[in-house]
This record gives structure tokens, C-alpha cells and sequence, in this order.
């Protein structure tokens, strides 16, 4: 019993390096697009973006649509073809990123990059390693995501500063949820994963690491508006 015991927990370890392995090197490709994009191809970036509008609209859903191509259909049993995807996805980020980064000074993103890189460790462990059912808590921080995605459409007509704040902080409340309920999630997935085979393993560990990148870059975007709003209100 001992000896499976550790077996599992070795299985648990190495499953969580895949997710986390797989979630650094996006974040890594969001960040040297991100880079490029703001240095290298800044002009040639800045006048496509000008000169036609819509090319605004195809950035903003690329991702929408690789996170789609990697979570559905044939992407789902072909691990390989997910991480594909993924990759594509945290590039095409990183076009919005770089537009964000433009107008976010060094201290204030360096701050932001902190504070969420702490939050998100702590609420990583706390899923992982903690005896409570958090899946109740996710369940409704999803739920609750949802309606305030609504507010924030009506806001976008509103445009209050006030309103807008509040709802920064709702949502960050809800990705630090989600944080700790996605890796507990994934360590409840796991036990059925290997079960399957590392066919299994890997596709669960690419599709984790799609959820946590995605709850890392929302609560990095969350943190520069609460950050931003906030050095606006100062001034």
C-alpha cells in the first residue's frame, strides 16, 4: 500500500512539471512576441494596426479561436496538435499584449508581474496540496465570471471609471478563485488520466496548462487595470 502510495505521489509530481512545463513555455511565447512586437516590429506593428481597424478585431479573437482548435475534437487525443495550438494561441496573445505593454509603464507592468506571479503561486499550492473542496467555490467564481463579463459590456457604453474599478476587483477575486480550483481540478483529473495511459497524461497536462496560462494572463491583465485605474485616480 505504501509503495503505491508513492508511486502516485511520484505520478502527481511529474503529471504537475508537465502542466507547469507546458505553461511557462507559453507564457515565454507570449512574452518574446510581446517583445518583438514592442522593439523589433514596433513601426510595421503600429501602422498595420492603423491603417486597417479590423485587423484589431482579428487579434482579439485569434486566441479565442486556437483555444478552441486546442480544447475540442481531434486536439483532445492528440497531444501534439493541442501544444500546436497552444503555442499558436500564446503568440497571438502576445499581439494584444504588446499594444497593452505600449501603454503600460515599466514599473507598473515589473509590479503587476510580481504581485500576480505571488498570487498565483500561493493559489496554486492551496489547490494542489489543500485537504478542502474547492470545486463548489470554482463553480460559482465561473458563474459569477459570466456576469460580470455582462457588466462590463454595459460598461463599455457607461465608461465609469468607478464601475469599472469595481469590477477589476471582482474579477480578480474570481481568477484567484479559479486559480486554486483549476489545479485542484486537475489533480482530481489526474487519478482517471493515468488510468487511461500517457496518452491521456499528456493531453490532461496540455489542457491544463491552457486553463492555468489563461488564469495567469487574466489575472496579470486584471492586476495592470486595478494598478493603472489606480495611478490615473492619484494623479
Amino acid at each position: 500500500m505504501q509503495e503505491r502510495r508513492s508511486v502516485s505521489e511520484a505520478g502527481l509530481s511529474g503529471f504537475f512539471g508537465r502542466v507547469y512545463g507546458n505553461m511557462a513555455l507559453g507564457l515565454l511565447t507570449t512574452a518574446v512576441v510581446t517583445g518583438l512586437l514592442m522593439t523589433v516590429f514596433k513601426a510595421p506593428y503600429l501602422a498595420l494596426m492603423t491603417s486597417t481597424p479590423m485587423m484589431q478585431w482579428v487579434f482579439m479573437f485569434l486566441p479565442l479561436l486556437f483555444v478552441i482548435l486546442a480544447s475540442t475534437g481531434n486536439s483532445v487525443q492528440n497531444p501534439g496538435r493541442a501544444r500546436v495550438m497552444f503555442l499558436l494561441m500564446s503568440a497571438s496573445e502576445g499581439t494584444t499584449m504588446s499594444v497593452i505593454m505600449m501603454m503600460t509603464s515599466t514599473t507598473t507592468a515589473v509590479a503587476a508581474l510580481l504581485v500576480t506571479a505571488v498570487i498565483f503561486g500561493t493559489m496554486s499550492m492551496v489547490g494542489i496540496f489543500g485537504k478542502r473542496d474547492l470545486s463548489h467555490a470554482g463553480n460559482i467564481a465561473i458563474t459569477a465570471l459570466f456576469g460580470v463579463i455582462a457588466i462590463s459590456v454595459l460598461n463599455f457604453f457607461m465608461r465609469s471609471t468607478g464601475v469599472a474599478m469595481l469590477i477589476n476587483y471582482v474579477i480578480l477575486g474570481i481568477f484567484i478563485i479559479l486559480v486554486a480550483a483549476d489545479n485542484q481540478r486537475l489533480k482530481q483529473f489526474y487519478a482517471s488520466a493515468e488510468a487511461q495511459g500517457d496518452v491521456a497524461v499528456s493531453s490532461l497536462a496540455v489542457q491544463g496548462a491552457i486553463m492555468l496560462y489563461l488564469d495567469f494572463l487574466n489575472l496579470f491583465l486584471t492586476i495592470i487595470q486595478i494598478f493603472g485605474i489606480g495611478g490615473n485616480n492619484n494623479n
